[in-house]
């Protein structure tokens, strides 16, 4: 008998227990239910974010081995060793890879949105771990050319991405972007029309700042950190490069992500004018008020290779980087004096591709004005000959197709040499004007640096 209220005892001491650590469980999970997502726990712990942004070459009929790189993308995303908590993917042409991405990465990535746009939609989607709020498409008001089909960027209707969303309590903006892109760098014909596109982008990043968001900017800039776009959203939207700001760095690369040696869609051609790629592929923040934000690492993280495959997984490289957000109260984001004057610097270089811009759109409409008159000739030539009694019938079914398509060309021309024309140089000459304002500000900011600089050498000297 006393062996057996021994033993009672002990199985209702450890009932007892049970129900104390259940009931501990219990309230814990509660504690976390009950926390409003936008609250973080521990004010001053910082924590580490991992984004991504990858241009998947993901043209229908076009691109080489799309659908096993999509499949290896995702499969990627999924298995790989990084858990991400924001991916941007460009180049997305087609929805039903767009889907087939977002079923398979939803355990890890279960939050997605597609943005539509154009013709055949922007090309571009955002992944999240975390619920994505809201949602808005700015498309850029230039954005090619209808007749370049072969280009397909108006088609396409680039712009701006941006989501929100919180992470670990931490209010995020995210922008994803595609910039239009640059198929000849001898002859780069589509220059003003990046440059309008940039300042836009800027000015979106100035006008919607909130002060406790933090703002991931991230996408296919199709520029290098040397041309003026770059430097025009980086410096006038007072954005931070994770590539320059990281002190991790892949070995033995300069941060190229786009026809890179080691890509297998890199041709011999292009690797003899330029052997090393280009980096094109950016990952920008913007610290708030609220937090403070620090690149840990920013590198290429995905395999050469398609694992057992002898292809790359785009004609682009994958960019990683991991920012390291800490609370802060009280603080106040101050422009340094080397952003003011790279700013100036950016947007007089803006201002001067924008005068260029409008002479090469007057050129444009004088060809347009001119190949109008010569397709008004051809169908006056070819309304008389039909008109004619001497000709057959083959001839006039020949004659009556040319006029169609004569009409219709000369439709389009008279189109682009009037409507399109004005929009254009209009879009071109607002771009331009505000640029001159912001200037008219950096020259009074640069006056008072210059003669601050003046008094302090004054009394160095002294």
């Amino acid at each position: 008998m006393a062996g057996e209220r021994e033993q009672g005892g002990a199985g209702a001491s450890a009932e007892a227990t049970r129900q104390e650590v259940s009931t501990e469980a219990v309230v814990e999970v509660w504690e976390q239910m009950t926390v409003p997502e936008h609250v973080p726990k521990d004010t001053n712990m910082a924590v580490d974010v991992k984004v991504l942004t990858l241009n998947i070459w993901g043209i229908p009929l076009l691109a080489k081995d799309k659908n096993a790189r999509v499949d290896a993308i995702a499969n990627q995303l999924l298995t790989g060793p990084d858990e991400f908590d924001f991916v941007f993917l460009q180049e997305v042409w087609s929805k039903e890879d767009y889907h087939k991405i977002a079923t398979k990465v939803s355990k890890v990535l279960p939050h997605s949105h597609y943005f539509y746009s154009g013709v055949i939609g922007s090309g571009m989607c955002t992944f999240s771990r975390s619920p994505i709020k809201e949602v808005f498409y700015h498309p850029f008001a230039l954005n090619g050319y209808p007749h370049k089909i072969l280009h397909g960027d108006w088609w396409g209707g680039k712009g701006l991405a941006v989501c929100r969303s919180t992470r670990h309590g931490i209010p995020f903006t995210l922008i994803n972007t595609h910039l239009h892109a640059l198929y000849d760098h001898k002859n780069d014909t589509y220059v003003h029309h990046r440059a309008v596109q940039a300042y836009e982008a800027a000015q979106l990043l100035r006008f919607g700042r909130a002060s406790e968001d933090v703002v991931i900017f991230s996408g296919d800039m199709n520029c290098t950190q040397t041309d003026f776009a770059y430097r025009l959203v980086k410096h006038n939207g007072a954005l931070i490069d994770t590539y320059i700001d990281s002190p991790v760095k892949t070995p033995g690369s300069n941060g190229e992500s786009n026809e890179t040696p080691a890509n297998s869609y890199t041709s011999v051609k292009t690797l003899m004018e330029n052997p090393c790629g280009h980096r094109i592929d950016y990952i920008f923040y913007q610290s708030s008020q609220a937090y403070k934000v620090k690149t840990k690492v920013c590198d290429l993280p995905f395999p050469q290779r398609v694992p057992q495959q002898e292809f790359s997984f785009s004609d682009h490289e994958a960019v990683r980087t991991v920012l390291t957000i800490t609370p802060m109260k009280g603080t106040e984001i101050t422009e340094e004096i080397p952003s003011v004057q790279a700013k100036t610097d950016a947007l007089l270089e803006c201002s001067a591709v924008c005068e260029q811009g409008l002479k090469s759109v007057g050129s444009q409409q004088k060809l347009y004005i001119v190949l109008s008159i010569l397709c008004a000739i051809v169908l006056l030539v070819c309304h008389i000959v039909i008109c004619t009694e001497s000709s057959s019938g083959v001839t006039r079914g020949f004659l009556g197709l040319l006029l169609v398509l004569f009409t219709f060309c000369l439709s389009y021309l008279l189109f682009m040499a009037t409507i399109f024309y004005r929009f254009e140089s209009n879009k071109i000459k607002e771009t331009k004007l505000g640029i001159e304002h912001q200037l008219d500000e950096l020259r009074e900011k640069n006056a008072q640096i210059f003669e601050e600089e003046r008094k302090r050498s004054q009394s160095f000297i002294k």
